[in-house]
């Protein structure tokens, strides 16, 4: 086990991680990767000792470039890693790292943490994550939807576009956590559909939750939330916003049930959850 460096920083999309298990220390779960560089760097700050930051590569990871700023400007040890392939923006973040290596294995970050810092490291190795869910699930939701509503499908789920019967929308680019409830807001703003109907990942709503409280939200949004485990703080948020927020079973939610929500004429929020 790695054990040198005393704090680590890690993205929940990372949790279940081979290469978070592998190191020993205070390790603290950030949402996304907007925030997870500057808890690194206020960490450094206070206690001047290194800290290692891991986040996905994904198209999020862009958003550690302003944290690893202050990092170089304030002289903070901080190490940032991104876990995953074809990160396409290194040659901008040399300009605020002191170091820079591309790895193709989690045992080969122990023997760089001596390098001159704030430092980044590229681990290339596969960590693309996708959500599976009962099929039913999205049989009773095509069943229920026409030519009248609009899907969007975010990155973190996987479907057959020709079983709906409603226009469907493969939002995103590849591995992109964001943006899937801005761009379903945004197509309802057109008032083309009677509905419009963002079925998206727990992972993707907390990289754009904050739209909930957007002034144009209207009461032609549902948002579908497929996740793992009941989360308050999603039904807790959104029922302060005035949505609508209903939970159901992966396999008891019903054709019925679908209808139910679509007809309600309500913002809605709809957690499906995982068995």
């Amino acid at each position: 086990m790695m054990n040198s460096i005393q704090y680590i920083v890690y993205t929940n999309d990372l949790e279940d991680s081979e290469i978070i298990k592998k190191f020993e220390g205070e390790k603290i779960q950030i949402l996304d990767a907007r925030s997870a560089v500057y808890v690194a760097t206020g960490i450094a700050a206070q206690n001047k000792k290194r800290v290692i930051v891991f986040i996905n590569s994904n198209n999020a990871s862009r958003s550690a470039f302003s944290g690893m700023t202050e990092a170089f400007y304030r002289k903070l040890p901080v190490i940032l890693v991104t876990v995953g392939m074809d990160l396409d923006y290194s040659t901008e973040l040399k300009d605020v790292v002191n170091s820079h290596y591309i790895v193709n294995s989690i045992d080969e970050i122990e023997k760089l943490l001596e390098s001159n810092l704030p430092m980044h490291i590229e681990v290339n190795i596969e960590n693309k994550r996708t959500k599976s869910i009962n099929s039913k699930v999205f049989e009773n939701l095509a069943k229920v939807l026409r030519g009248e509503e609009y899907l969007y499908v975010g990155q973190g789920l996987t479907i057959d576009r020709d079983m709906f019967g409603c226009k469907v929308v493969h939002g995103g680019t590849p591995e992109c956590m964001d943006g899937a409830l801005a761009n379903t807001l945004g197509a309802s703003l057109t008032r083309k559909r009677k509905r419009y109907i963002g079925l998206i990942t727990e992972e993707e709503f907390f990289h754009d939750m904050n739209v909930l409280g957007n002034i144009n939200i209207n009461d032609t949004l549902v948002y579908i939330i497929v996740s793992d485990n009941v989360n308050n703080v999603i039904m807790e948020y959104a029922k302060s916003l005035g949505f609508k927020c209903v939970m159901f079973s992966e396999n008891n939610i019903s054709q019925d049930d679908f209808a139910q929500i679509l007809n309600n004429g309500k913002k809605s929020i709809v957690m499906v959850l995982g068995d």
